[in-house]
């Protein structure tokens, strides 16, 4: 009797001394999304809510999903969002956060969208995918644009060599009160894109919220691979104030991407930083806006 009463103590022991073990593993497991489930149905339903809460008509497909294996669970959804705007069709592709952690209460079955949109989030800021699209297919943006990159005259320099242009969506502007107006104003219009269509890429550019970007290769020289970063950037922006000093643009904020090469391969594409132009002369580099 008492060889099987220590037999079922070492049980429980054993029993208690597993899940002890194993506690923290599960937790973890759960924790990067293992054990969440959700059906396609699910997903489509959460995604369409999202834009219905803003008030967005158009049509979203979902492309694709999967588990979202980082600390915050649940999937990760992909799509594109497609409305018909003054007779033609235009699209843009979408991406959301579909929460399906039951302890996080204020999040559980709900998309990023939809949480933002509880806490009071600007359309814009939430969807910045068809902010950008409000702007890009407005009247007037091609042109404003295309402008600016046939005044660009290109020095021929060895280093840099000016690739094309494109524009970014500055939503952190100190003037986005001005850009809210103009939404409100749409919105009252029954315009696209719940108001986000059309804006005045021009005016948006005097406020700085529409930054052209223009885009570089930047070769290093054979005698500057081995420089540190700190060189490279000094390097750089007296290659940016040689580029840009006396080219005919309008004075305003600029984005610079820049794609560094050694030789034909690309070693980086994820630099770029802001110029401040004024009178045709290069006024500041700014690495980040906000």
């Amino acid at each position: 009797m008492k060889k099987g009463l220590l037999i079922g103590c070492l049980s429980m022991v054993i029993l208690f001394a597993i899940f002890i073990i194993l506690s923290p593993i599960l937790a973890m497991m759960d924790m990067w999304g293992l054990f969440a489930h959700a059906s396609r149905n699910e997903l489509e339903q959460a995604v369409h809510r999202s834009y219905e809460n803003y008030g967005l008509t158009g049509q979203f497909e979902l492309e694709k999903y999967e588990k979202n294996y980082t600390s915050v669970g649940g999937f990760v959804i992909h799509g594109t969002y497609t409305e018909n705007i003054d007779g033609k069709t235009y699209q843009a592709n979408s991406r959301f956060e579909y929460y399906t952690r039951p302890s996080e209460n204020k999040k559980y079955k709900k998309t990023d969208a939809e949480v933002d949109y509880e806490q009071n989030k600007k359309i814009y800021q939430v969807f910045p995918e068809l902010a950008y699209l409000g702007i890009e297919i407005s009247p007037g943006t091609s042109e404003f644009l295309k402008t600016l990159d046939t005044s660009i005259t290109d020095p021929k320099m060895t280093a840099l060599k000016y690739e094309g242009i494109d524009f970014q969506f500055n939503s952190k502007s100190g003037n986005m009160y001005l850009y809210d107006k103009i939404l409100e104003e749409n919105q009252r219009n029954g315009q696209a894109l719940q108001g986000m269509y059309p804006m005045d890429a021009q005016y948006l550019f005097q406020k700085d919220i529409f930054i052209p970007e223009f885009q570089f290769r930047y070769y290093t020289p054979e005698d500057k691979k081995d420089q540190l970063y700190d060189a490279y950037l000094e390097d750089l922006e007296s290659q940016m104030k040689e580029f840009f000093n006396n080219q005919p643009l309008p004075s305003g904020l600029y984005a610079v991407k820049i794609d560094k090469y050694e030789g034909d391969k690309l070693v980086n594409n994820s630099g770029g930083y802001y110029v401040r132009i004024g009178n045709r002369q290069v006024v500041a580099f700014i690495k980040d806006l906000y």
